[in-house]
């Protein structure tokens, strides 16, 4: 007795230790999880948060140079160090950006010029229009050099030929080209006409004649196919090709707009038109399709005052600095604005011009030269343009778009998050409209009605499910499941017709067969008459699917969506991925409802049947309600599960972002946007931190649905526990 008094009192404080240790270990555990999650949560937004920084624009330096000839265009090179200056008298300086502010060229390109045009805002090929109705073109091109390990760049200025625009020898007024894929499209105004010149490679390939107005102002597009004509308050817009120069429409801009046009600009790309009116305010215009022709159209308009404008080479920004000294940052689609007051620019300034990184703004004031910093990383990303419907050019309204990449230099990126928000939610929906009956009826008449020894074999078989790669089932969804669907419609909406009608008819024929019949099939045994049942069920729908197809149907299933229902129809589309899902989603939600179902203790259904409940009364009224916080929690996980899934929806959707509930479209979710697009993304660029916007607002899903899922299982479990 003396011994095992002992051995208890030496005992007690080893469990004591084991229990501590054990209580610290799961606590570690859990705060080592809650510092990972929120760790993640951190770093995704460290990395969003410089998405909504606001645009900055500080004074950087006054050059010490003084120019007494009116600028034509200026700029500074692509690493932003040697700025240059086009006069309109013809001539042509470089100079030093790092502070010295020496020239390091001059040259006298034209005498006595009449015009001038660049191509670009950040130079390239020029040209001036000349009295005797020439025009001669130049290139300029920045060579790097490496000496003693430093990078330096030279000027290589280089002539590129001429053409005599005007036959007449009159002098050019009005100036524009483009020089695109070895064709040149030259337009010029001489006295009250248009002169219209195309070369390819050097080669006269047209040449046509507008009569317009000596106040005219031309502009031709960068593609060449396009020439602006603004004369007065209209608007007038041609097309060139190989046949001619014709007019497709002309605008008038004043009735439009109430005021009258004095400039027009384009918009990086060339595909918008940037007018601005009397009164300052300056309207984007381009092409929208407007009954199957297309129409220039006044699409949105920036307050602003009257003063300098200048546009960015890449992205659709431009700046506008007003005679009051203040700059404002417009980003055209999204229509944002930041404003900056500079009150030694509140007289009118000459020009000014961006850097080709959009990082320096170049202004030039009674001959002076001064020099910003403009930090604007994305301006392209904004509240608006992440959730709102933005009108992007080339569409015909405002919309929801994702389409981050083109091969078009002049893409105009387009990052709404709504439509892959929207086809998470729809994948998800439609993986738990297949998902949610199919595992908890299953979950149900395993853990109720099943008998014990067939359900040891049904549980583990379904639990095994999870374990099956969900690569393999994309690719059996994508490559094999797709297809059959696609060719076999009307077979595949009868099962689904059929089955639960099929169900019910059996149920309501067993219900009336005489008991001694329905004694002699073993528990369990009328599983083995359903599944002849299914299979039967298959085989006549296939079998009838073509007899179908061929006499409602037109003999083309797809065709009669298409065509007669007006329905687009892709080949993976939300039905193939909607039933790949579910088979994934399947196993989570059957195991733990399955769990949540058997652990009901018996003396509930016992004491439910011998008060005479059917066992149906005691499933619906005791057994679920018990048992509805783990259903719930189940239902969530699955949700979780099919929000965060990616390979599945990569493989066996057409990854294609659109807002649109038909069940015959693709789609394209949050997972598997970031799995498709992050290789290719610029780290450090707005497509970037986009994708890592999105990947927060997946996480927050997550976390979201966990959070609703334990509260809800908590308030259930509160309810009836007194059960």
């Amino acid at each position: 007795m003396a011994n095992a008094k002992n051995a208890l009192m030496q005992g007690n404080p080893r469990r004591r230790f084991t229990d501590k240790l054990t209580r610290l270990s799961v606590t570690g555990g859990g705060l080592v999880v809650l510092f990972a999650l929120l760790l993640i949560f951190f770093y995704l937004a460290y990395v969003v948060l410089p998405l909504f920084k606001s645009p900055d624009v500080a004074f950087n330096k006054a050059l010490n140079l003084t120019f007494q000839e009116q600028p034509a265009q200026i700029g500074v090179d692509e690493n932003d160090q040697l700025g240059f200056r086009y006069s309109q008298s013809g001539a042509f300086t470089v100079f030093s950006l790092d502070g010295k502010d020496n020239v390091v060229m001059r040259q006298q390109l034209a005498n006595s010029p009449t015009s001038f045009f660049a191509q670009h805002p950040t130079a390239g090929i020029t040209a001036y229009g000349l009295s005797d109705g020439s025009v001669v073109f130049h290139r300029l091109r920045f060579i790097s050099h490496y000496t003693d390990g430093k990078r330096s760049f030279t000027p290589d200025l280089k002539m590129m030929g001429s053409t005599q625009l005007s036959l007449v020898n009159a002098p050019i007024t009005q100036l524009s080209f483009s020089d695109h894929d070895d064709v040149r499209t030259i337009a010029g105004l001489s006295g009250d006409q248009i002169h219209v010149v195309v070369e390819k490679a050097g080669v006269e390939q047209l040449r046509s004649t507008i009569y317009s107005d000596p106040d005219a102002k031309v502009l031709v597009t960068p593609s060449g196919r396009k020439l602006f004509e603004l004369v007065g308050n209209e608007l007038n817009v041609y097309t060139v090709s190989s046949r001619g120069v014709d007019r497709r429409e002309s605008v008038d801009v004043a009735l439009v707009t109430g005021h009258k046009p004095v400039s027009m600009t384009l918009l990086a790309g060339g595909h918008s038109l940037l007018v601005r009116l009397d009164n300052g305010v300056i309207g984007q215009w381009f092409d929208v399709v407007k009954s199957n022709e297309r129409s220039l159209t006044l699409v949105r308009n920036f307050a602003t005052s009257n003063g300098d404008l200048a546009v960015e080479a890449h992205r659709n920004v431009f700046a506008n600095l007003a005679d009051s000294g203040v700059l404002s940052l417009w980003h055209v689609p999204s229509e944002s604005r930041d404003g900056f007051d500079f009150p030694q620019f509140a007289d009118a300034v000459d020009m000014m011009a961006f850097s080709p990184r959009a990082d320096r703004l170049l202004i030039e004031q009674s001959g002076k030269l001064t020099v910003l910093t403009v930090d604007n990383p994305h301006p392209d990303v904004s509240i608006r343009s992440l959730w709102g419907q933005i009108w992007y050019e080339g569409y015909s309204e405002p919309d929801y778009v994702w389409q981050s990449t083109s091969g078009n230099e002049s893409f105009e990126g387009k990052l709404s998050a709504v439509p892959i928000v929207f086809g998470t939610i729809k994948v998800a929906a439609f993986s738990l409209i297949f998902a949610v009956p199919l595992a908890i009826g299953g979950a149900i008449y395993t853990a109720y009605f099943m008998p014990s020894r067939l359900r040891k074999v049904v549980k583990p078989t379904i639990e095994i499910m999870e374990a099956l790669p969900t690569v393999i089932l994309g690719f059996l969804a994508g490559l094999w499941l797709a297809p059959i669907i696609e060719k076999n419609l009307p077979a595949v909406f009868l099962i689904f017709v059929s089955l639960p009608i099929s169900f019910l008819l059996v149920a309501l024929v067993w219900a009336e067969l005489p008991r001694t019949w329905r004694r002699k099939i073993p528990d369990g045994g009328h599983l083995f008459l359903l599944i002849p049942i299914i299979l039967g069920i298959g085989y006549f729908a296939f079998s009838i699917g073509p007899f179908i197809e061929q006499h409602y149907l037109g003999g083309d299933s797809r065709v009669f969506v298409t065509d007669v229902l007006g329905v687009n129809f892709d080949q993976r589309n939300a039905i193939v991925v909607g039933l790949a899902m579910g088979f994934a989603v399947i196993p989570t939600i059957f195991t733990i409802a399955e769990d949540a179902i058997f652990s009901v203790p018996s003396h509930l259904t016992n004491g439910s049947l011998a008060l005479g409940a059917t066992h149906w009364q005691t499933l619906t009224r005791v057994v679920l309600l018990t048992a509805s916080p783990g259903i719930f929690s189940a239902i969530m996980m699955g949700l979780g599960r099919a929000v965060g899934e990616t390979m599945i929806v990569l493989m066996a959707t057409g990854n294609t972002p659109l807002m649109e509930w038909n069940p015959f479209e693709g789609l394209r979710t949050l997972s598997a946007n970031i799995a498709v697009e992050m290789p290719e993304s610029e780290v450090g660029g707005s497509h970037y931190r986009v994708l890592f916007l999105t990947a927060f607002i997946l996480f927050s899903f997550t976390f979201l649905f966990n959070t609703v899922a334990e509260f809800v299982r908590q308030q259930l479990r509160d309810k009836y526990r007194a059960m």
